[in-house]
């Protein structure tokens, strides 16, 4: 279940009050224990979702709101642990479904951004991911090194497989 908890104006063209906003979300919700997000839209409206332990849905909102949107979602850390993986499937999945803009996301210590310059056939999204997958693996394999983040390792990879998408690490 995901909820909206706060919509407010925002100018969506200050870079300035927009990276406050990712900043300020970062600080506040990055040993959270359910997801959070946190979309700021061309619109002209910053959103603000409560979701679940393991999900937020941002289609909530609305498909003409999530167009060229800006948003931070975070992911809960395990008690003990530092971070969580990376951005999943299913944000990767949606960002490209809705053509939405830069992404970004804070899992305690972890700050990971990415971004389609391009979109793909939805239908597509699922096959290249799985390709990503298989390469990640392999190269732990013929590194001899174990998968500690599957996901961060993925998308590590997306880019040599989806023409206009980039993975920052560290933002």
């Amino acid at each position: 279940m995901t909820e909206i908890t706060d919509i407010r104006p925002i100018d969506f063209y200050d870079e300035t009050a927009i990276m406050k906003e990712i900043n300020d979300f970062a600080e506040k919700y990055a040993y959270a224990d359910i997801e959070h997000a946190l979309i700021l839209s061309p619109d002209g409206n910053a959103y603000n979702l409560t979701g679940s332990e393991k999900t937020v849905h941002y289609d909530i909102i609305g498909e003409e709101a999530l167009k060229g949107s800006k948003s931070i979602h975070n992911h809960p850390v395990e008690p003990g642990k530092d971070k969580a993986d990376s951005f999943s499937f299913e944000d990767v999945y949606t960002s490209n479904k809705y053509l939405e803009g830069k992404q970004y996301l804070v899992s305690g210590i972890r700050r990971d951004a990415y971004e389609f310059r391009e979109y793909y056939p939805v239908d597509e999204i699922e096959s290249i991911w799985n390709e990503a997958l298989k390469q990640a693996w392999l190269t732990h394999r013929i590194n001899g090194t174990i998968v500690k983040f599957e996901q961060q390792d993925v998308l590590r990879e997306l880019g040599k497989y989806l023409k206009g998408f980039d993975f920052y690490e560290n933002f």
